[in-house]
């Protein structure tokens, strides 16, 4: 086993953590924090444009400029979906994700995205 200095991972005599600056219990610490600094999400901008090139004239409405998370916009393209009525895909790009909605569906997801 290796043996950790008490000045890094400092216990008091029932084994229980303490603070390394301030030596008290971790539940009764007041030093300012330790914790990592919370990142703030940055808001969702969003853009939306219609695109008929290489679709023999047909139209798609495409949201981009999204977080770039997979997860993320599965959930947000099948609320779409089900909200437009329509079929649709979404993929990941260097700048972030993209939601392809079959059909003319600007306004509807332009309300969609104020009421978020």
């Amino acid at each position: 086993m290796i043996d950790i200095p008490d000045f890094v991972y400092p216990k008091d005599s029932n084994g229980n953590a303490l603070c390394p600056r301030c030596r008290k219990l971790i539940t009764q610490c007041d030093c300012p924090s330790f914790k990592a600094a919370q990142l703030k999400p940055r808001p969702i901008k969003p853009t939306v444009r219609l695109d008929r090139l290489g679709r023999k004239g047909k139209v798609v409405t495409q949201i981009g400029a999204l977080p770039h998370s997979e997860a993320y916009l599965k959930d947000l393209a099948k609320v779409l979906k089900v909200k437009t009525g329509s079929g649709g895909t979404y993929y990941l790009t260097e700048d972030g994700g993209t939601i392809q909605l079959q059909g003319d569906h600007k306004k509807r997801v332009i309300e969609f995205f104020k009421e978020m």
